[in-house]
């Protein structure tokens, strides 16, 4: 265990230089505009410090798995790039959401020739039982990456959100894969020192770099080792987020509605008064109880 220890502690000792890197070239978050109100206050918090979560980690699960190491490299640099036009263009677009996504499907790509699975078929959680998806199991693993890494990346927008959610889904997963997967172990203590800096009020955001990094290296661990549809069962928060946006979309075009006073799902209960912190927490402890049950509970 001198390894996980060795990793928080050299993040938490880098990330108060970092922060005060960040502040001193005024690299802050550019809030969206048709945010809630309530986020005014947090312009100009530093961003990208997901950075640091990326790659200490890396240069550790290098040596443990490559593939892991360069979906946490890969996504991350997405997200870097996301993060560093909205700096340069002084607003919160970065890169437009067909570029993001183009280049989310050709990491997604090379992570699955990497991990090049010899099978065509995903195991059904908790059974002795295979879907086969024949030819089109690339185009799922692909697209599972992809999405994965948004997943995480939509729940990013409160103090603390996004890492204590990543936190209850990846080591209740670490457990769950018999604790074989030093990759999951190692980005999350990392995650671990950047929320000491992250929960409210936040002196720093991982921003793009860190949320993209994150879903991409779940997804990819899962693809790995055979459990897409099991990480589905562990990530109950990051897929209500994704949902919430995608059901909004779907019912505005269609029928001009809105099912949420806004998506994702958290700025539907700012919206509903509730307080940030109990937000946080509210998703952090119904993805952890959700997470043990399938955990501890549930038929392996």
């Amino acid at each position: 265990m001198l390894i996980p220890f060795i990793i928080f502690a050299i993040c938490t000792i880098l990330y108060s230089p970092l922060i005060k890197f960040l502040r001193r070239y005024k690299l802050g978050q550019y809030i969206r505009e048709e945010g809630p109100d309530l986020h005014s206050y947090k312009a100009g918090t530093p961003t990208a410090g997901g950075i640091l979560f990326v790659l200490v980690p890396s240069l550790f699960i290098f040596f443990v798995n490559t593939a892991d190491a360069l979906a946490l490299i890969f996504f991350g640099f997405i997200g870097f790039l996301d993060d560093f036009l909205s700096l340069k263009r002084k607003k919160s677009m970065g890169l437009r959401a067909w570029q993001k996504f183009l280049l989310q499907v050709i990491f997604s790509t090379v992570i699955y020739l990497i991990v090049n699975p010899q099978r065509n078929h995903i195991l059904i959680p908790f059974t002795h039982s295979t879907l086969n998806l024949g030819y089109f199991y690339p185009i799922f693993a692909i697209l599972f990456i992809a999405g994965f890494s948004n997943a995480v990346n939509l729940t990013d927008g409160l103090d603390g959100l996004a890492g204590g959610v990543f936190l209850t889904t990846s080591l209740p997963y670490w457990v769950f894969l018999n604790q074989s997967e030093k990759s999951l172990l190692y980005t999350s203590v990392a995650v671990m020192a950047f929320l000491i800096y992250n929960i409210k009020p936040a002196k720093v955001f991982m921003g793009d770099t860190g949320a993209l990094a994150l879903g991409g290296l779940l997804a990819t661990v899962s693809l790995r080792t055979s459990n897409e549809l099991s990480l589905i069962c562990f990530t109950p928060v990051f897929l209500a987020e994704t949902f919430s946006v995608i059901l909004q979309v779907v019912s505005f075009k269609i029928f001009k509605r809105r099912i949420f006073k806004m998506a994702p799902l958290h700025h539907h209960f700012e919206l509903l008064g509730w307080k940030e912190e109990r937000i946080v927490q509210m998703f952090t402890l119904v993805n952890l109880a959700i997470t043990t049950f399938f955990m501890l509970g549930a038929p392996q």
